[in-house]
């Protein structure tokens, strides 16, 4: 019999993000590049503290991964920056997911919400036909994907929201400033984020529940799973 090995990324495909991915392990001094420096005082400034966490994505209980599907079409964001300040990516803003529960309904405690942006089924190909997913906007050459800001985590989880998930490659979009504190918000909450969604189209506007299980590697700070929606 032959043995084959396999080498995966954590974060390929689907995947958990846990408050530990941008969270340090205790509140120790990190060694920031200057930038970086800068951008945390920004964001405690406004935010408060960014906290700690120890909570790797074994320890999620599966239950903050569970709950009634919530999607929020957010596909007319695309096309909302200007090409002057790629990379960037458009922000989903607290107004969206207001207009959102003015037409579908008040967002509930346990409830998960999904952004629905159309990027992945889009922009997922082969190479070499994948730089449009990924290099393009990254290198300033596209505009990047929908994602929230940190306004918008945490008016989620002023609702009760424990979990976070889309469509698109990631939470965070392709400005890092913006990314690290989008991912402060979550981890300091003690929320979680869903990551590379597809087929978000298919789930129905009500009646439908999504599950995420995570696969238990011992202190992953993000890893791949299974996400399944019920209906």
């Amino acid at each position: 019999m032959w043995h084959h090995g396999h080498l995966m990324d954590s974060m390929t495909g689907t995947h958990l993000v846990p408050p530990s991915y941008a969270l340090p392990a205790d509140n120790k001094p990190i060694p920031y590049a200057p930038q970086v420096r800068g951008w945390l005082e920004e964001y405690e400034e406004k935010y408060g503290r960014r906290g700690s966490s120890t909570m790797t994505t074994e320890q999620v209980p599966i239950e903050w991964t569970c709950g009634e599907a919530r999607v929020i079409d957010v596909r007319t964001s695309i096309g909302s920056t200007q090409q002057v300040r790629w990379p960037a990516s458009p922000e989903i803003t607290v107004d969206q997911i207001k207009a959102f529960e003015q037409k579908a309904g008040d967002l509930k405690s346990g409830d998960v919400v999904i952004f629905q942006t159309g990027y992945n089924d889009a922009y997922l190909r082969p190479q070499p036909a994948d730089t449009r997913m990924w290099l393009q906007p990254l290198q300033g050459k596209a505009e990047g994907w929908p994602a929230p800001g940190p306004d918008a985590i945490l008016y989620l989880k002023s609702k009760g929201i424990r979990c976070v998930a889309s469509d698109a490659p990631d939470l965070g979009g392709v400005d890092p400033k913006r990314a690290l504190m989008t991912y402060w918000a979550l981890g300091s909450r003690e929320m979680v984020g869903v990551e590379f969604l597809v087929n978000i189209d298919k789930i129905p506007a009500q009646g439908a529940y999504f599950m995420f299980a995570a696969v238990k590697v011992r202190n992953c700070n993000g890893g791949p799973g299974r996400a399944i929606v019920l209906y």
